[in-house]
């Protein structure tokens, strides 16, 4: 199966706001928080979608950097349950640390919850350590971890 990789635009946002709520039933993004990232799409923020051979959104991930030479956030990585295990996440997640280097950052942070092994070693196999862990970050009694890499 071929997976394509696309900025997201503003029409992906209902589709991208629905599968959140799959995803991440506790605590998804909504509609407006999406219109609000997607809007500085290629200014501030990098944010693009994984697509399958019919052209469904399967996936998508965003990163903020306020201007260059500053710090940029992952603010978001997701796959659909039955695409992930495939290469997906991390190629988007390449894909958000090679805009971060063209924002000549010199780091890049995320977070993720405590409890979730394969994103962990997943950003560990690419280089991420963790630095620090915020406690009832994703709601009461789910921790996140603070995690970053150096890209200087």
């Amino acid at each position: 199966m071929t997976i394509t990789y696309r900025a997201m635009i503003p029409l992906d946002i209902p589709v991208v706001a629905s599968l959140e709520k799959e995803i991440f039933k506790d605590d998804p993004w909504s509609l407006g928080q999406f219109k609000e990232e997607v809007s500085n799409n290629g200014i501030t923020r990098h944010y693009l979608v994984a697509c399958d051979g019919s052209h469904a959104i399967i996936g998508w991930a965003g990163a903020m950097c306020a201007a260059d030479g500053t710090d940029t956030d992952i603010l978001t990585i997701a796959v659909v349950p039955d695409f992930r295990l495939r290469g997906i996440a991390r190629h988007m997640l390449i894909s958000l640390t090679d805009w971060a280097y063209t924002k000549n950052s010199p780091q890049i942070f995320l977070e993720v919850e405590k409890n979730n092994q394969p994103a962990q070693a997943l950003y560990i196999s690419e280089g991420f350590e963790i630095i620090s862990q915020r406690p009832d970050y994703y709601g009461p009694g789910i921790d996140a971890l603070v995690m970053s890499k150096a890209l200087t």
